[in-house]
């Protein structure tokens, strides 16, 4: 798992992941009318991110969420499997 931004909506987003194990929830930092706003995305049991605090989030951006759920299996990095003994 790995941290990264990506553009959308006009709008720098940079993705912190929580997990060090598998691709599974992030953080993710965005600036609005100059104040930074943090809210979570989560894997759900479909396989696609979504906003699970959208009262974080700036309404403008909740279109995007498809996309930064794009934007995560892309760049969020490989799901690590625990190492055998």
């Amino acid at each position: 798992m790995k941290n990264f931004k990506v553009e959308a909506e006009g709008a720098e987003f940079d993705f912190v992941t929580m997990h060090v194990r598998e691709v599974r929830l992030f953080q993710v930092y965005v600036q609005h009318e100059g104040v930074t706003h943090r809210f979570h995305m989560q894997k759900n049991e479909e396989g696609d991110f979504k906003i699970t605090d959208k009262d974080h989030c700036p309404a403008q951006y909740h279109i995007a969420e498809d996309l930064l759920s794009k934007a995560i299996k892309i760049y969020g990095g490989e799901e690590r499997k625990p190492a055998s003994v």
